[in-house]
């Protein structure tokens, strides 16, 4: 008699993984390409907006008045364009060149108009010069009007990126075009972030949908076990066993953990205490049974916490409490409520850990986020945070605010005659030298970008700021750091703006920052070294 055939496995269940897992690998492929190119479009959106605000800080009727050649040079309607393209190119440490291009009258190419560049430079191109490189962005934006990037490219100063922006006069007629090279390293790293992310994703998918194939496979193969086993008592004896060993491992889990653990009654009294809640607020376990855990001083977040868990199963939450001796410390603390099988409360699980080094790295990472790390002053996120509360708190109070701006005198000659570091050094003594400076109460002192500072006077009228803005002129002289590169004196020297408002003269505090900075460059135009309040 022939012997019965074993039973094939049943692989449908493997076909069906390899099948979705194909599905996904194509899904991946083109997921990626997706969050590549939005990173790609999200940076090129990024470096169009650098070049449009640059564009739009630009005096437009001077640049119209240039003729495009050799004439404007030593005019001073080049000159003022030429500094402004150096101040946008100095904001940031990620512009290299930067300059302006319009084609001749009947002209196919595009010339130059002014470049931000030192005529000693190589890169330097004079008014008039024609420029020979890929020009096909550039008249796109010349006739379009809108800004356009040219692609990553490379040499030997590293990656960069073209952003080209249009210049509008008052009429709306485009006079120029700015071009201005970008590090592109943000932009290569966005890529590279947004396609490892995808990848990572794609990755964790494919992963999940192998191992959801290897888990059914392994099921299919343990069901048939189990169901045998299920009928022997050895079984039950052992799911026995494993539950007495998960209750010791539990006890064992509770008994040394580094959290603290205690077991509530109904009306939030302590049941029992783990040694972690003895470690962490030195109270003796028995003196807290049948009490109010002392962690909860303060009564309003004692009743807080009945109404949450009265409405709810779980509350958490920061909570300053009180050690033993006395010392008060932060703690992350979570409740949870625990039914019986007719659903009444039974008990309550509180879980609490001391977050006191971790409170303390996190003011000193907030400390370190809003300082300058050179100078040791209020960044420019600091700045334009302070301004704006003080601005607001004027407006409540009708009291004025006055924003003094601050620029070392012919700072890149400084630089280029000593170096950078003792450029830096330069910033640190003014720096100094200015915070010490100023003594008006609620005062910020700030580095406003560069070699620029800013201080913000909350109720400081135009004669406060007047005169604390001429002691820090003095101040500043009287330090006698030599720079052979400034026509007056032969050292270092600052340029003062004052701008002072009152709310509501105006509606927000923009008009007090452009008019600061107004003053400030009306008060370089006026030979330097001085002092000049906005109207």
């Amino acid at each position: 008699m022939d012997a019965t055939p074993p039973a094939r496995p049943d692989r449908t269940h493997l076909w069906v993984g390899a099948a979705l897992f194909l599905a996904t690998l194509v899904a991946a492929w083109f997921f990626v390409g997706f969050v590549a190119d939005t990173g790609n479009r999200l940076e090129r959106v990024r470096v169009q907006s650098l070049a449009r605000t640059a564009a739009a800080t630009l005096e437009s009727a001077r640049i119209a008045n240039l003729r495009g050649s050799k004439t404007d040079i030593g005019t001073p309607g080049f000159d003022a364009v030429r500094d402004e393209l150096r101040r946008v190119r100095d904001v940031n440490p990620d512009f290299r060149f930067v300059y302006l291009m319009r084609p001749p009258a009947g002209g196919k190419v595009m010339a130059f108009l002014a470049d931000a560049e030192s005529p000693e430079s190589p890169d330097y191109s004079a008014p008039g010069d024609l420029y020979d490189g890929p020009s096909l962005e550039l008249w796109q934006v010349y006739r379009s009007g809108q800004p356009q990037v040219q692609p990553p490219y490379r040499d030997r100063w590293g990656y960069w990126v073209t952003s080209i922006a249009p210049v509008r006069d008052a009429t709306g007629r485009i006079v120029a075009i700015l071009g201005m090279d970008v590090r592109a390293d943000a932009w290569l790293a966005t890529q590279a972030r947004y396609r490892g992310f995808a990848l990572a994703i794609s990755g964790l998918v494919l992963v999940l949908v192998a191992l959801f194939t290897l888990g059914l496979h392994l099921q299919k193969r343990s069901a048939a076990r189990t169901s045998a086993l299920n009928a022997q008592l050895a079984v039950k004896i052992g799911e026995l066993e494993a539950a007495q060993e998960g209750l010791r491992l539990a006890d064992v889990v509770v008994r040394h953990t580094g959290e603290g653990i205690l077991l509530l009654d109904p009306e939030l009294r302590v049941l029992s205490a783990n040694p972690g809640f003895v470690r962490i607020t030195g109270h003796a376990a028995d003196a807290a049974i049948g009490r109010t855990p002392p962690l909860f001083e303060d009564d309003d977040v004692l009743q807080q916490v009945r109404t949450r868990l009265g409405s709810g199963t779980h509350w958490d939450g920061t909570l300053l409490a009180r050690r033993a001796d006395g010392d008060r410390f932060p703690l992350e603390a979570s409740i949870d409520r625990v039914l019986d099988a007719q659903g009444q409360v039974q008990h309550f699980v509180m879980v609490f850990r001391d977050v006191t080094v971790q409170k303390q790295l996190e003011d000193r990472l907030r400390e370190l986020s809003a300082t300058d790390g050179l100078t040791l002053l209020a960044n420019r996120r600091s700045f334009d945070e302070a301004l704006e509360r003080s601005w607001h708190q004027a407006t409540r109070h009708g009291e004025p605010v006055s924003l003094i701006m601050i620029d070392i005198d012919h700072f890149k000659s400084y630089n280029d005659s000593y170096g950078h570091g003792a450029g830096d050094r330069c910033l640190q003594q003014v720096a100094t030298a200015i915070a010490a400076g100023v003594r008006h109460e609620g005062a910020l002192v700030a580095r406003y970008g560069g070699e620029e500072f800013a201080v913000i006077l909350p109720r400081g009228d135009a004669n406060t700021a007047h005169e604390i803005a001429e002691s820090l002129r003095r101040r500043i002289e009287a330090l006698g750091i030599a720079h052979a590169g400034n026509p007056i004196g032969s050292r270092v020297t600052i340029s003062v703006g004052i701008s002072t408002r009152t709310p509501p003269q105006t509606d927000d505090y923009e008009d007090l920052m452009l008019s600061a900075d107004q003053a400030l460059y009306r008060a370089k135009e006026g030979g330097r070294n001085g002092v000049v309040s906005a109207g």
